[in-house]
């Protein structure tokens, strides 16, 4: 029986793992990002806005999920784009990143979330719908306060786990493993061998369709993988 050993938590696991480092199996439900094949993952660049993309089929159970993350130097198209906005007056690229996990997205039971999401387009928190969704929704940043993770559930968008300094600032080209654990009504994340956060939900999400998103970065997301755990 596999096993994973992410800091001082052991997974049983069963072989062989999901990928989903193929672009071709995720969606893109706006225009606001440009989204590109890498050898064994994606590059995800932002445009405007907060775009997001989706794995295609919805994942349901728990689940073990891991990619390796890297932050990249953007271009000079990027960087015009950056400091025309509101957000990057004033201020250099690499003092700012935000990158995001959907650890569950779904919408209200009835509705379609991917015929829903574009329609939410706008609202919400960060202009994604986040306040509608049955998610979990995690937050990478680094601003002009430091650098924190926030865990995020939805309908509501109410932060329910918020750690600062554990992610430190990721340099340009230094990749990172991130993991996601979501299982017994629980949800983990890890940072290389690093426990983040640890947030147990009496109202668990079942399924839901997994993400990233991307704002003000560019960052390839490679080796992207889910495993399912033993009993």
């Amino acid at each position: 029986m596999p096993t994973i050993r992410i800091g001082e938590h052991t997974y049983s696991v069963s072989a062989p793992s999901q990928d989903l480092s193929d672009l071709v199996r995720w969606r893109a439900l706006e225009s606001d990002g440009l989204w590109t094949a890498c050898e064994d993952g994606f590059t995800g660049e932002w445009v405007r806005n907060s775009p997001s993309l989706f794995f295609s089929e919805k994942i349901a159970g728990d689940y073990l999920w891991r990619t390796k993350v890297t932050r990249l130097e953007p271009g000079a198209a990027f960087t015009e784009r950056f400091s025309a906005s509101k957000f990057g007056a004033g201020k250099k690229p690499d003092e700012l990143y935000n990158f995001n996990f959907w650890l569950r997205a779904d919408a209200p039971p009835g509705e379609d979330f991917f015929g829903t999401y574009p329609t939410k387009l706008g609202s919400g928190w960060n202009g994604m719908g986040d306040d509608y969704w049955r998610s979990y929704f995690t937050t990478v940043v680094r601003g002009v306060d430091g650098e924190w993770v926030r865990l995020r559930r939805s309908p509501g968008y109410a932060k329910v786990r918020e750690a600062r300094g554990v992610v430190p600032d990721l340099p340009y080209n230094e990749p990172h493993v991130f993991s996601f654990a979501l299982r017994r009504r629980a949800v983990r994340m890890y940072f290389d061998e690093t426990l983040v956060y640890e947030y147990a939900d009496p109202a668990w999400y079942e399924s839901g369709y997994v993400g990233v998103c991307v704002w003000l970065a560019v960052v390839r997301f490679e080796e992207m993988r889910l495993y399912r755990f033993e009993a």
